[in-house]
């Protein structure tokens, strides 16, 4: 039950099993208070006064659902009529606890069944404490019975309490939190909205501080729990508001902010506000008192995190030291990272960043509308991570000489470059990027103050006036790397009226904005100098700022430019006729970039951090690369720019991804694989622009009948930003890929995610054939491998298998895609199908099956130490006593291997003839023995492989494109239930050649459109063949017209009249993605027409 040898994976089942309350103590419990709510009320006269009991009602962990299972709170909270402010609360509680305590010990004798009653010591005045605990003494609950003043009357869930309620509090003169049972219902009700999963993360965290406490002999000073509980509902909100999320995540979050304690300001508005005067003037007051502040949601006095009581650096110093345990490391190595949102601590960003106010809108204001809340720093808070791994070392910029300007200049050398990448282990590598690539948060700041002084500057010396600006560049992206900064500047003027035109006048206001910004610039921003670079870029004036005590630098590009696309909201498109302009300008490619430079900045800052993460390794790496490239530059060949390798990262995380959460290394490996197929990239989106467009669709096709690498900007199609040389990227590419960093933590290379260099749904109609043999057949040199190491396995399993035993091995057989040859390039799966001779009949293969599965696998392991392999050969570890399967791998290409299921089976067919019909008596057997479809499949295997492999070459090469698809549908299709098996797609393919074309060398679009089209129509599919089963037989007659009465669709195995591939799937999911396919380019021909399908009936 320790947390910190949990991993972050089982945390969840810790929770579960470990965390929750026995539910017999729960049960018993509340039957208990029960009771005693009921003894309560029926005795309705407490003390002289004899008031009447209003209502009573259950609050604490108990009643807020974050009860942790061994000890835990509750209180009963007794509102009477005897009270009739808060100052009667005080004078008369006394005597009314005295009668409550008679009561309690009567009725304490037989609280219930397997609970015991005992006082506990008086801790608050005011109150009667007592615990029940359960018969083993494992679990019990301190109870605190409190009478109380009614303040609040019957509360309606939802409905904000009138704010004379807080008013008479503040003006009763009462002591912080005096009367906070007041509002135990408010504050109940806080925490029960919550979702399940959080109530979890809180018995979480919960539970770490039961072990710090543990630990401490100054338990007493520690802040309470329920300042935790708070403390963990901020951090959802602000970080994460789903109701399913890792815990190990939620959990480093909370930590993070007790490590940042001394910044914490936390309060929320859903019951009070600064509405009223007074208590907006009193949320002030608290709001300033010293941190950490955690105001109660329910009762603004009681600040429960309270930064001058409690020991808040005991808990900090705990929540430093366990961030490298197992609980936050995920599988992969990778340490787990926390929430990022306002008020929150950010990976790699100094102290929080942000006030920490919570309320309804997230923003809170007073009646002047200002900010209610500024948060203080404190000065040791700028200079320490939030609890992350301090760099090993700072890396010290070099300044030359003092350049024209005056200014002194900094040197790109390699001393900013940091520490080698290729030295650093896979499971460091997301601190590496927090501690050397993030930038340092005060020089962005100063940028910021930078780019807002350059502005005003435009603003009111200029004479041309800017209609607004855009900030671009890696600097506007999110995605700026420690030493290497860039920002673009558009400017965008009413007098630039279109592409063309804006030429002409662009050099007239870059030179009056150079003048101003020479006469006017004098450490307009303390720190920073202003140098005015080489101007090596049409259409703009490029500015370097120095900040020389900070050791950084920024270049500035100041780009005027036509407003072509207009003031969008981030999820808009530009109208099509703007691109139409843009190819019809006569412009050269990515000549006019900078109109577009919104559109880029929104597609890079809507992705989420983590992946900002990669790109500054990514961009790290190429910039040791580009540090090495001198000969390169001597001899007039360039890399391609880093925004190319922006893209490219991107691209492998929207194909191969797509989640938050990830390993670092996996996706370097996959960006790596993609730079060496850089010759075959064909990268591009169209977020932006559409295919649908005539003239876009002209201008696309064009430009994917270019040469190679093709990485078109999102938001200008004209700019392939993949021009450049690669080779030297590649090389290096390859050479990192044998280092440390790409190695998991035993030695083993990091599997890189499953993303082609090329996108079908973009691939046009006419290039399908060569899609399908660049990017879909296997290598070749490998599947000669395959066949013989297979033969070698048939052969030494046949003659080493049960050789002291009347069992014989009477053939192996392969099937599979592999078999029929229809593999995908990649992982392929094959089945390796062991007929034996001990299994006389159907009924008969599933017996023994684990003493025969140990038998082969015996075999197999000898195997693999006695025969040469050229390929690797691995056998699964899984000690399943009923399963067994093992791999083989290129020894060169690591990306090629083969998955192999290892299956005994009856031999029904015996030595069958190619070409001849099985004996009618074997379907006879298989009709009278199955009990689930296609139970006995794998005794037609060879039937199964012969069906297919007899096919055209072409055929086989269109069913491997129909795959393909269906494989990235699964990657993304959203619903429950699973698609249709892939082999009933393999057989619909057969079905749409054989009914459309019979034609070898058929027009492969047309086939996949054929397929695509017969996969919408699936509820009306009626496939089957009668090439080894046929109604002729009475028996299989009856039986064929029953499976073909079924409900649609139907796809009869031809090998095995009992297995309907078609039955039990969605097929409507599969539709949709039918129909999305069929307007994209791949289906569409030169003109933007849709490929015509063959003319084929969905039924037989």
């Amino acid at each position: 039950m320790d947390l910190y040898h949990t991993p972050a994976g089982a945390l969840d089942k810790l929770v579960a099993h470990s965390l929750h309350p026995s539910s017999e103590f729960i049960v018993a419990v509340r039957g208990a208070l029960g009771s005693l709510d009921s003894a309560l009320r029926l005795r309705g006269a407490l003390g002289p006064q004899k008031p009447s009991v209003i209502r009573i009602s259950k609050g604490g962990a108990y009643a807020r659902g974050t009860a942790l299972r061994g000890g835990c709170d509750a209180e009963l909270v007794i509102f009477l009529s005897c009270f009739r402010s808060y100052e009667d609360q005080n004078t008369r509680c006394p005597e009314t606890l005295s009668a409550m305590r008679v009561l309690l010990e009567s009725w304490g004798c037989h609280p219930g069944p397997g609970l015991t009653f005992q006082f506990s010591e008086p801790k608050v005045p005011g109150v009667l404490h007592f615990r029940l605990m359960s018969a083993d003494k494992e679990n019990w609950m301190d109870v605190s019975l409190v009478p109380a003043f009614d303040v609040l009357g019957q509360p309606c869930s939802g409905v904000k309490p009138k704010p004379e309620v807080y008013s008479s509090l503040l003006s009763s003169g009462c002591r912080p939190g005096e009367h906070a049972v007041c509002f135990t219902e408010l504050r109940k009700d806080f925490v029960n909205s919550r979702p399940v999963k959080l109530k979890n993360l809180i018995l979480l965290v919960k539970h770490w501080y039961r072990q710090v406490q543990a630990q401490e002999t100054m338990r007493t000073t520690l802040p309470s729990s329920y300042a935790l509980e708070l403390l963990t509902i901020f951090a959802w909100e602000q970080g994460c508001r789903k109701d399913k999320f890792r815990l190990a995540q939620g959990l480093r979050t909370v930590l993070a902010l007790i490590q940042q304690n001394k910044d914490l300001c936390i309060f929320w508005t859903e019951n009070y506000g600064f509405g009223d005067p007074v208590v907006g003037e009193f949320l002030r007051r608290q709001l300033e008192r010293p941190r950490p502040v955690i105001l109660d949601p329910a009762d603004p006095t009681w600040d429960v995190g309270n930064g001058t009581a409690w020991r808040w650096d005991v808990l900090a110093k705990e929540a430093g030291s366990c961030f490298n345990q197992r609980c936050f490391l995920q599988e992969s190595g990778v340490p787990e990272q926390p929430w990022e949102g306002p008020g929150l601590p950010r990976a790699g960003i100094l102290g929080l960043g942000h006030p920490i106010q919570q309320g309804p809108n997230q923003a809170l204001e007073d009646n002047t509308g200002h900010n209610a809340v500024q948060l203080r720093r404190s000065p040791q808070t700028l200079h320490q991570a939030a609890g992350l791994p301090q760099a090993a070392t700072k890396v010290p910029a070099t300044v030359s000489k003092a350049s024209h300007s005056g200014a002194p200049s900094i040197s790109t050398a390699g001393s900013m470059m940091g520490p080698d990448l290729s030295k650093i282990p896979s499971k460091e590598l997301d601190s590496f990027i927090q501690d050397h690539l993030r930038p340092s948060p005060q020089f962005q700041q100063q940028v910021r103050k930078a780019i807002d002084a350059i502005l005003r500057c435009l603003r009111e010396k200029c004479v041309y006036k800017a209609s607004r600006v855009s900030k671009g560049g890696s600097f506007g992206h999110g995605t700026d790397i420690r030493g290497d900064c860039d920002v673009e500047l558009v400017v965008f003027y009413k007098v630039l009226r279109d592409f063309k035109g804006q030429r002409c006048q662009q050099a007239e206001i870059l030179s009056d904005i150079r003048t101003q910004l020479q006469s006017w610039w004098q450490e307009t921003v303390s720190g920073l100098s202003l140098q005015f670079a080489e101007q090596n870029r049409p259409n703009a004036l490029q500015l370097r700022l120095v900040s020389t005590d900070l050791n950084s630098w920024v270049d500035i590009s100041v780009l005027p430019t036509f407003d072509a696309v207009g003031q969008l909201n981030s999820s808009d498109k530009p109208q099509p006729q703007v691109y139409s302009s843009l190819l019809s300008s006569g412009c050269q490619a990515g000549e006019h970039a900078a109109c577009f430079a919104e559109l880029r900045r929104n597609f890079v800052n809507s992705r989420p951090v983590k992946l900002k993460n990669l790109i500054l390794l990514v961009k790290h790496w190429y910039r040791q690369v580009a540090a090495q490239d001198k000969g390169g530059e001597a001899a007039g060949t360039t890399l391609p720019p880093a925004y190319a390798l922006e893209l490219l990262t991107i691209f492998a995380w929207d194909q191969g991804c797509g989640k938050e959460g990830f390993s670092m290394a996996e996706g370097l490996r996959t960006i790596l694989r993609l730079v060496q197929k850089h010759q075959s990239l064909r990268v591009y989106w169209t977020v932006n622009y559409s295919v649908q467009d005539p003239a876009l669709r002209a201008h696309l096709l064009s430009q994917l009948q270019r040469a190679r690498p093709l990485v078109l900007d999102p938001a200008d199609p004209t700019w392939n930003v993949g021009q450049g040389s690669w080779e030297l990227l590649a090389q290096e590419a390859e050479a990192l890929e044998s280092q440390v960093c790409l190695q998991s933590g035993d030695g083993t290379p990091v599997p890189p995610w499953d993303v082609m260099p090329a996108l079908l749904h973009q691939t046009p109609a006419a290039d399908l054939d060569k899609f399908i043999s660049e990017f879909l057949q296997p290598d070749r040199h490998f599947l000669t491998q395959v066949k013989k190491a297979v033969d070698t396995i048939c052969s030494f399993l046949k003659e080493n298998c049960f050789r002291n035993s009347p069992i014989k091995v009477l053939k192996v057989v392969k099937g599979g895609s592999s078999a029929k040859g229809t593999a995908l390039q990649g992982r392929s799966d094959a089945d390796l199908v062991v007929f034996l001779s001990c299994f006389q009949h159907f009924s008969e293969q599933g017996s023994r099956r684990a003493e025969i599965i140990s038998e082969i696998r015996a075999q197999l392991e000898a195997c693999q130490r006695k025969q040469k392999f050229d390929v690797k050969f691995e056998i699964s570890s899984r000690k399943n006593p009923r399963v067994l399967s093992f791999s083989l791998t290129s020894q060169t290409l690591l990306d090629q291997s083969v998955d192999f299921d290892v299956l005994p089976a009856f031999d029904a067919l015996g030595q069958l003839r190619s070409g001849c019909k099985p004996d009618a008596r074997i379907y006879e057997d298989l009709i009278l023995s199955y009990s689930n479809a296609g139970e006995f499949s794998t005794c037609f295997t060879e039937l199964q492989r012969d069906f297919i492999s007899s096919r055209p070459t072409k055929l086989k090469s269109l069913i491997r494109l129909v795959k393909h698809w269906y494989q990235q549908c699964n990657k993304t299709v959203t619903g429950k239930g699973s698609l249709p098996r892939q082999h009933g797609l393999e057989l619909l393919t057969v079905y749409a050649w054989e009914q459309g074309s019979r034609n070898p060398q058929f027009n492969m679009a047309e086939g996949f459109r054929t397929v695509l089209e017969l996969v919408g129509q699936y509820r009306q599919l009626c496939i089957y063949w009668t090439i080894n089963y046929s109604a002729e037989d009475k028996t299989i007659g009856d039986f064929l017209k029953m499976q073909l009465q079924k409900p649609r669709p139907i796809i009869l195995d031809p090998a095995d009249p009992t297995g309907n591939l078609g039955h039990n799937a969605r097929w409507d999911l599969l539709a949709k993605k039918a129909t999305d396919c069929t307007s994209a380019l791949c289906c569409m021909d030169k003109n933007g027409s849709p490929i015509k399908p063959w003319l084929v009936k969905a039924s037989v």
